[in-house]
C-alpha cells in the first residue's frame, strides 16, 4: 500500500516496546506520530465501549481488517475510514495540534 513520502508502516518506527504503546525512534516521520496517537485513541474507545473489531465494522462500516491493521501499526487508514470511525463512534480520534505540538505526543 502506498504511503506518504514513502514512509514505512507506522510500527516500523518503534525504538522500544510494542505498538502502539512503545517509544518511537528519534526522527520518526509525522505519519508515525499521528498513527500512534490515532491507534491509542481508537484502542481506548473500543475498550471503553466494550467493542471488538467485528462490532466496530458493524457500527462504522470500516472493515475489521482495517481496524486490526491500524491497531497493529501496519497501516494508517484512509481519510474516509477515519471519518467514519470518528462519526459513527462519536469521538475524536485524529490528533490535532495545539501550541505547535501534536496532542497526545
Amino acid at each position: 500500500m502506498p504511503r506518504s513520502h514513502g514512509d514505512d508502516a507506522p510500527a516500523s518506527y518503534l525504538a522500544d516496546g510494542t505498538w502502539p504503546d512503545g517509544q518511537l525512534r528519534e526522527g520518526a516521520p509525522v505519519s508515525a506520530v499521528y498513527a500512534q496517537v490515532f491507534a491509542l485513541r481508537l484502542r481506548a474507545v473500543i475498550e471503553e465501549m466494550g467493542l471488538n473489531p467485528f462490532a466496530v465494522e458493524r457500527i462504522t462500516g470500516v472493515s475489521r481488517r482495517t481496524v486490526e491493521r491500524t491497531m497493529k501499526g501496519q497501516v494508517l487508514p484512509d481519510f474516509g475510514a477515519m471519518a467514519r470511525l470518528e462519526t459513527e463512534l462519536g469521538v475524536d480520534l485524529w490528533p490535532r495540534r495545539e501550541h505547535g505540538k501534536t496532542v497526545g505526543e
